[in-house]
């Protein structure tokens, strides 16, 4: 390990252990802390995200896409995770990577969004429900509710997206710390890392976010989302 990582690690787990939205112990794992920005290099934070819309962020890599939302309902604690920043609890971030087949937002492409508005979706008990608010995934149709800690309410899904740690500073600056609950980022990186290469531009797949990770309107990340 270079002394440069380690001095990163040292500082998200720092930040992650005095942080009120750090997750409990034995659930929470730390990577370098990467400071949200927008393209034109501007700081992403509390005041500067709009309500109802999605963004798209690399973390803890280059290469593993995550959503950066501004519900709109509060995103109370529950269990080990501990809720949505702000004084609402509304400002959540989870891995955009499904939990079954690993669907994720590319650049072409996306099968998997955030919908603000009311959609519909059935249980395992083939139920019909209706929910605004959520994330789902069109490739298999499983759903998720970023309210609950990206909670799985229908579809194959076997676990809850991987939530994205969060710290805001006193100016309401928003940075990633680490990562919580079970993630998908060793098996995306080896079954689409050829495609990833080529889609980033990067060599190694298994790249840092770094210092900075830009946050671009999921909307304007994939040129076409596919809606169901």
């Amino acid at each position: 390990m270079d002394r440069r990582y380690f001095n990163s690690l040292c500082t998200a787990l720092l930040a992650a252990a005095t942080s009120p939205h750090a997750f409990a112990a034995g659930n929470h794992v730390p990577y370098p802390k990467s400071s949200l920005v927008y393209a034109d290099d501007s700081d992403v934070s509390l005041d500067t995200l709009e309500a109802g819309r999605a963004y798209i962020f690399g973390y803890p890599y280059v290469t593993t896409p995550c959503f950066l939302i501004r519900l709109g309902k509060s995103a109370p604690a529950r269990g080990s995770w501990p809720g949505g920043l702000d004084s609402d609890q509304s400002v959540v971030a989870f891995s955009a990577i499904c939990s079954h087949k690993m669907s994720h937002p590319a650049k072409p492409i996306s099968h998997i969004s955030y919908r603000p508005r009311t959609i519909t979706y059935h249980d395992d008990s083939g139920r019909r429900h209706t929910g605004d608010g959520l994330i789902s995934c069109c490739s298999e149709r499983s759903v998720y509710d970023p309210a609950t800690g990206a909670g799985v309410l229908a579809g194959p899904a076997p676990a809850p997206l991987a939530a994205i740690v969060l710290n805001s500073d006193e100016a309401g600056r928003l940075s990633a710390v680490g990562s919580s609950g079970p993630d998908q980022y060793d098996r995306f990186l080896s079954k689409f890392g050829f495609r990833l290469a080529m889609e980033y531009g990067v060599t190694d797949v298994r790249e840092r976010a770094g210092e900075r990770a830009v946050v671009v309107p999921a909307d304007e990340f994939s040129h076409q989302q596919v809606l169901c």
